[in-house]
């Protein structure tokens, strides 16, 4: 069950880098993250995550994922018009 709108999906250089290098199917990291399966985040950021579902919420929704040796990390905005797919270079 999908729990909230992804909105337009985005990503840098290096997140196709290890997309295309790692043949991730990227439906399926999405659908993951839509769903509520949040992959490697910590305890705290899992609990900001279901916070962040709550009709009054203005934060985002973030997943991280191992992908080979790399993260990949899943970040849809708090107005849920955008989703970046981005890696630890990026930050």
């Amino acid at each position: 069950m999908k729990l909230f709108e992804l909105g337009q999906i985005t990503m840098t250089p290096s997140a196709i880098s290890i997309i295309a290098s790692f043949k991730v199917p990227i439906g399926e990291l999405l659908d993951r993250h839509e769903r509520g399966d949040y992959g490697e985040v910590s305890e705290v950021d899992w609990r900001e995550n279901t916070l962040a579902l709550l009709p009054e919420s203005v934060e985002r929704v973030m997943s991280v994922y191992n992908v080979g040796n790399q993260k990949l990390w899943v970040i849809t905005d708090p107005d849920r018009k955008v989703t970046t797919l981005l890696t630890e270079a990026d930050f």
